[in-house]
């Protein structure tokens, strides 16, 4: 598997995705030159302070891996289990986009 990025916390699942230490995975990924990023709600910096501000019920990114060149989402929705899977290519096109609360209400929820 090119794509180790998944990190589970032993929980039962589907609760058993360590939200944190994933997406810290991901972005020392696409940093790397490993994965690029192709499009989310907001940066992979900032997804689990939106979550945590419940302003926002779902929060995604898609990226795409260079190893591989397919492409994954990565989705944190605030009453329910993380989601990280292979998509189909156009899926970041096809995904309905929603509006992002401004930053400066929830941004504070991690600083």
């Amino acid at each position: 598997m090119c794509d180790p990025a998944l990190v589970r916390n032993g929980g039962r699942p589907p609760h058993d995705v360590d939200v944190a230490k994933t997406s810290e995975a991901l972005r020392d990924r696409v940093r790397s030159g490993q994965m690029k990023y192709v499009r989310g709600d907001v940066p992979l910096e900032d997804m689990l302070a939106l979550a945590e501000s419940d302003m926002k019920y779902t929060i995604v990114s898609f990226l795409k891996c260079e190893a591989c060149r397919r492409t994954r989402f990565w989705g944190l929705c605030i009453r329910g289990a993380p989601s990280y899977k292979i998509v189909d290519a156009d899926q970041p096109s096809r995904w309905p986009w929603e509006a992002v609360p401004s930053r400066l209400l929830w941004a504070h929820v991690r600083e």
